[in-house]
Parts: structure tokens; sequence; C-alpha cells
């Protein structure tokens, strides 16, 4: 037996209705105009346009929240004409009229679990102000904070800042060295510098001395700083882009122009105070790249996103400092380049290649998002060989992941949802899925944290979370209405006396906006979806209901489209079938013919004929025992069975672009369909071995079981199935000289595997799981106020 689509189809479950209930056509086409109404008014839209715009101008507005900590730090720069004079007292300023009511400072607003953040932030603030002996009023008030919350140093329920307790207990010490009489009990002090201690010992002995220098702050005078300087200074003049930091370096070891020029360069832009990490460009724009890809309204902004790709892709091809001394700077840029099909190199990574060299050569304090990121970029191996480097991360990262960020308390509970999510391999999701999780979890005042927690106002705010519900919202609408539409042509064309049933239609639907997302392709969406529900139809004809003689009768009748009145019926189910089939296609090809400006009927049916051919070939010869297959064999016919050939390529005719013939024969477009073909057998028959060996029916497994063990036999199909999936991304991704295929031609034998992977992943031949239905539920009916 060889399993198709139908393994995969699901009984919509919706939460208003019972289990295994399906929704009224009303009740679905009521229901999108309730929606699509009320987002229609010329109020809603003009602010869905402004929203845009905004959005659109924040591409040349990326800067980060101020860091209290850092201007801090800068503010405790003494003058080079004289140590008893701040060398920015524009700094001091910004402190004395930036203090939160109650007496802290800190990121702004502030969030609960950043008590640390703020401790730290707060003591830093207060050494400025006693140092320059400025601010009574504010000294009292933010050492009351102080006494409050001092609570808070020791709660490991706490974000803790990168090298909190090494910086905290440094401070402290400088505190009573001003005279700053600290309200902190005696035995945090202690803890604190004993954590201090040996987290700085624990760094030397495992060689990791430049985590202790980033947070030079906390070491001060035992810091040699002029190495430190000569070692690690960028060409921007900064050590390690921080500014506390590189105000370190000059409050200990006094004079370094560049130093002072670094600091000098951002104040001239921010007039008053510096974030905790500078220049911000290249973070901004990655981090905004990403987020509106997560959102899922990347298509909105092609032209801004393709402008900062360029820019990206010229600093990675100059080896810029910015993007290769940051390992998350270098790990999303290779991850976003090379998805959106720049030409870049995993040899840029190889310095991560091993969790030794990592942390060898990261250069500051590892936090997990460095990890993280890392892990998401391993994950784009096109070539075994050439990214041998990718899968030396990829094992390392993961093992690191598993094992210590989840397992030994390394990370805080919200951090360690998104390694989860990371752990997934990326081609196992679904989009649709991921951007609606991503919008619900979308907070305006979410926060990142290095030795400082930070926000950036460009990336999350109120405009870009309201433009993404909106979109969602509109795109839910425009797929009801599509499935009522479906739903139409499934009662009119009466698929259910075929053998089918409604509940195909959500399932088949579904695949279709898996393969093609896009709103402006709905005619190709229905077409996809049509197709599958008539590849099941016959799939079930050709394996289970029909004889061979009605088979052989139904590919006379295709063979002879245009006489099939000559040719005569077997049966009446026959006549029943190829009644349906006949008008599905000609509708389907008439669509297609005014969409490329030719006839291409003529192709379909032999699309189709090929596949009704060797589907009979597959029950007579092979699932019979009269033949038994190589293994090359197996794959090329299995694949043309399983429809990687027939629906990837009829989809060309319906994505509003004019293709030929002759490309869609050319051996580019055979690769394609081949490989995508291969990965979906293939992961159908790792799922469905122990079924089909019960039965003594026929597949990858059982035929590598002839001459090798059942484990053997599984671990090679594994290696098939990673170098397949390996060479679909290149041929998608790397682009080929003399191709003339449009991109978009070759994604959709991408997203084709990844809604196999995706299904494969949740489903099997004998049950459908919950997670299946309600991934249903919520990408066409569920609202995300739900």
């Amino acid at each position: 037996m060889i399993v198709g689509y139908r393994s995969t189809i699901i009984t919509l479950s919706h939460p208003k209705l019972g289990n295994g209930k399906t929704i009224s056509s009303n009740a679905i086409f009521q229901r999108s105009c309730r929606v699509r109404c009320s987002h229609s008014t010329t109020s809603s839209m003009n602010g869905f346009e402004d929203a845009r715009n905004r959005i659109r101008e924040s591409f040349g507005k990326l800067e980060l929240s101020p860091s209290s900590y850092d201007t801090a730090w800068v503010a405790m720069v003494p003058s080079r004409h004289s140590l008893n004079e701040p060398c920015f007292p524009q700094c001091l300023e910004w402190i004395i009229e930036n203090q939160r009511e109650d007496g802290s400072w800190g990121l702004n607003p502030s969030h609960p679990l950043l008590l640390k953040d703020s401790l730290s932030s707060t003591l830093a603030c207060l050494l400025a102000l006693t140092k320059w002996r400025v601010g009574d009023e504010q000294i009292k008030r933010g050492l009351g904070f102080i006494e409050t919350y001092g609570w808070a140093v020791d709660n490991k329920d706490q974000i803790s800042p990168l090298g909190f307790e090494v910086i905290l207990s440094s401070m402290i010490k400088s505190a009573e060295k001003l005279d700053l009489n600290l309200p902190l009990n005696l035995h945090l002090v202690n803890l604190v510098k004993c954590k201090r201690d040996s987290t700085i010992k624990r760094y030397i002995l495992n060689n990791f001395t430049k985590n202790v220098e980033y947070m030079g702050e906390g070491v001060g005078e035992l810091c040699d700083w002029k190495e430190i300087i000569k070692l690690h200074q960028r060409q921007n003049g900064s050590l390690f882009d921080s500014p506390a930091t590189t105000a370190a370096a000059l409050i200990y070891h006094q004079h370094d122009q560049k130093c002072y020029q670094y600091l000098n360069s951002i104040l001239k832009q921010h007039k008053n105070w510096v974030p905790t990490m500078y220049p911000t460009k290249i973070h901004s724009l990655l981090c905004l790249v990403d987020t509106l890809q997560n959102l899922g309204v990347h298509r909105h902004f092609k032209s801004e996103i393709k402008k900062a790709l360029d820019e990206l892709y010229r600093l990675w091809q100059q080896k810029n400092e910015e993007i290769f001394s940051n390992v998350t700077h270098c790990a999303m840029a290779f991850r976003l380049l090379r998805m959106s099909y720049y030409d870049v190199s995993s040899d840029e990574l190889a310095k991560f290649v091993d969790e030794e060299h990592f942390f060898a050569t990261s250069g500051k304090y590892t936090s997990h998002v460095e990890i993280l990121e890392l892990h998401k970029a391993s994950q784009l191996a096109i070539d075994h060989e050439k990214d041998d480097i990718l899968d030396k991360i990829n094992n390392w990262t993961r093992t690191f992941m598993e094992q210590k960020l989840l397992n030994n308390g390394f990370i805080d509970r919200m951090s360690k949802k998104e390694v989860e999510l990371a752990l997934r391999k990326f081609y196992t999701t679904s989009d649709l899925a991921e951007n609606r999780r991503y919008i619900k979890s979308y907070e305006e005042n979410y926060f990142k944290i290095l030795k400082a927690a930070y926000r950036s106002p460009n990336i999350n705010n109120k405009d870009l979370l309201a433009f993404s519900i909106h979109d969602f919202e509109l795109c839910q609408a425009q797929h009801r209405e599509e499935l009522q539409q479906l739903r139409r042509w499934f009662e009119d064309y009466r698929l259910d006396q075929l053998g089918l049933a409604e509940r195909y239609i959500h399932a088949s639907y579904l695949f279709g906006v898996i393969v093609i997302p896009e709103p402006e392709l709905s005619d190709a969406r229905l077409m996809y979806a049509k197709y599958v529900m008539l590849l099941t139809i016959v799939d079930d004809h050709f394996e289970s209901f029909a004889s061979k003689d009605e088979c052989l009768n139904i590919i006379e009748l295709v063979e002879r489209w245009d006489d099939y009145a000559s040719v005569g019926y077997k049966s009446e189910k026959v006549k029943v079938f190829f009644s349906t089939f006949y008008k599905s296609i000609e509708e389907l090809a008439t669509i297609a013919e005014i969409k490329q400006g030719r006839s291409v009927k003529n192709h379909l049916i032999n699309l189709w004929l090929e596949l009704m051919k060797l589907m009979l070939m597959e029950q007579v010869e092979w699932c019979s025992g009269k033949t038994i297959p190589s293994i090359e064999e197996y794959l090329y016919v299995t694949s043309i069975t399983f429809c990687a050939k027939l629906i990837p390529l009829t989809t060309q005719y319906f994505l509003g672009i004019k293709i030929s013939k002759d490309l869609l024969e050319s051996d580019e477009i055979c690769g394609l369909w081949n490989c995508s073909g291969r990965v979906m057998r293939i992961l159908n028959d790792l799922q469905d071995s122990k079924r089909v060996q019960k039965e003594v029916s026929i597949n990858l497994v059982t035929l590598l079981m002839k001459s090798i063990s059942e484990e053997e036999a599984i671990m090679k199909i594994k290696e098939i199935l990673e170098m397949n999936r390996r060479e679909l991304l290149k041929m998608v991704l790397v682009q080929k000289k003399g191709s003339q295929l449009p991109q978009l031609c070759k994604d959709i034998f991408w997203r084709t595997i990844k809604w196999a992977h995706f299904t494969y992943s949740h489903t099997d031949a004998y049950q459908i799981p919950e997670e299946m239905k309600n991934h249903i539920d919520e990408v066409f009916y569920k609202p995300l106020n739900h």
C-alpha cells in the first residue's frame, strides 16, 4: 500500500462546536464577512496605512533605549584636564533628571523581573552622583530603593544582567571608598563577594579571560587596562562596543584618545545619555528584519528589507567588525542572508565550531542568545562537506541547550521558552502557526539584557503590534472566504459521491495555505487544495476502490481526453469518477490558460496520465510481489505517485508568472521535484514502516531490509533524507548561473517539504493528534485575543 495525502486528513474541532463537527457553509461565510467588514472601514484602513508608513520610517531610526547603568559609568569619567571634574557633565544632568518615582534608575518602564538590573543601575548612578558631590536628594531616594529591594540581589527568580555579581561587588567596594553607606544586608554583601571571586577564578582557570575583560568595570584596578586596550580596542575606539567598559578604561587607565572619541561620538548623537551597546545600527537592522519575518508582515516591507539586506551583505563581504566581532550579529546575519538567497559561506562561523572554541573566542561574557542564534544558523547546511562547520556547531549547541540551558538553571523561565522553540528544526514548523504564536507573545515593552536591560523602540512598539494583528485577521478572513469557495466547489462537483468526506476540505486547503501563503495568490492556493482532493480520490480508486480493468479504463479515458465518449465506461463507478475528474481539470485548465496566455491543458493531462500509469504499476507489479524495484526506481516512481511532480508543476501556471513548457521540463525543475519528492516519500515511509511490514506491503524500509537490518535500514534512509533535504535547500537558495526559473517557482518546492515535515511530525496513519486539529482552528478561525 502506498500511503499518500489522505493519511494526514484532519477533522475540524472548533472550540464552539463539539469534537468532530464541521461548521456550516453559512456560518463560515457570515463569520468571514463580519471580520472583513469590521476592518474595511475607511478609518480602519487609513490607520493601517498610517502604521505601515511609520514602520517603514523606523528603518531610518535605529536606536536602543537609554542605559542608566552605562550612562552612569560614562558620567564617572574624569576630565582630561582635572581629576576633580567630570568629563561628561551632561550625563550627570541626565541621571538627575531621569530618576524613577521609586528612587531607582533603570529601564523605563521597568519589569517585575528586572529588580537586579534596577539595583545595578541605581548603584552605578549613586556612585556617579556621590563621586561628583551632586544630587543629594536623588542619592537619598536611591538608597531608599536599595534598602527596600536589596533582597533581590540573591533572588533566583530575578533576571541577572551579565556579570551581575562581579560588577555589583566591585561597585559596593567603590561605595565604601566614597563613604556611601549602602543599606544592604551584610550576609548578602559577603555572598555577592564570594560569587564574584569564584566567577573570576572560574573564568581565568578555563582561560576565558575575555569574559572577565568584558565586565572590566567590575574588576577595576586589577585589570591590565593597557593590555586590554591593546588587544580588544575596536576600530570605533570602544572595548567590546560597551560604553561602560570603555568608560572604565578611562577611569582606571585615564589616557586613551580613541576611547574618548568613541564616547564623544555617542553623546554627539544622543546628547546626554548612552545605550548599553554602541554602535547599534547592525544590531537593530538584524532584529527588525527578523521581527518582521517572525510576525509574518515582511511582505509589506519588501523594498526596505531588500535595502537593509543589501547593506548587510555589503558589510559581510567587507568583514565588517560590527558584524564579525559579535557572535549574535554574525549568526543572525548568516541566517537572514542565506535564507534570503545571498551567497554567504559558513567558513565565517568556523571559530565557533565547538564549545571550547566558542568560549575561547566569543570575546565577552556569554549569553544564551548567542548560543541560540548559532543553533538557528547551524540548521542551514546546504552541502554536507562544505557545511561540516554547521554540523559541528549544530551538535554542540543542541547538546549545550538541552543539558545546560534547560536543565541546570543557567537561564530564567522566559528564556527557556525561547530555547525550547529554537531546538525545533525550522523546517518542521508551520510559518502560519509560528506567526500567530509570535504575535501573541509580542510585547511592545519587550526587553533584552546584556550588562543592562534595554529595548528597541523601533522594533517593539504599538504600531507594529496593531499592524500585525490587523494583517493576521485580514488573512484569516480571506482564508474563510476561500474555504467557502472550496466548499461550494466540493458540493457542486459532488465529491462526497466519490467517497471523499467533507472534512478533507480543511486539510486540503491547509496544505495550500502552507505552500502558497501570499494573499494575492488565491487562485493558486485554491487550485492546490482542489488538486489535493482530486489526488486523494484518484489514489483511492487506483489503490482500493477500482479493479485493474477499471483503472485501465480510466487511463484510456484520460489518454483520449478530447474523444473520451468513444471509449465507454466499464462501470457506473468509472463513469461517475471520470465525469467529475473531467469537469475539474477542464475548469482548472481554463484558468491556467487565461493566466499563461496559452493552452496548457495537454501538459496538465499528461502529468495526470503519468501519475495514473505509475500508480497502476505499483499496485499490479510491486504490491503484488511480481516485481521488486531497485532503490532508485522506487524513489523515482513513488516521488511521482506522491504528487511531487504533478501538483508543484501545475502550481507554476497559477503563480501569475508566465512560464514555458521547456522551463517546466528543464533539468533544474526536474532536480527540484525529484529531491522534494524523495524527502516526502521517505518521511511517509519512515512514519508508515511498521504498518507496511504487517501488511506484507512495500516501502523503502522493507526494500532495504532485504539486505540489512531494520535499524540499519532506518539509519540509511535518514541519511538519504538529509542528503536530499540539503540538496533541495541548496537548489532553492543558491542562485544557479544561467537559471531562468523565478525564485517563487523554486520556493514552492521547499515549502512543499516544509508542510510534509510539519505533517509527519504531528500525525501518522492511525490517528490525528489534537495538535493538528488545533492548528486548523488557530490559522483559520480562532481570534488572536482568544
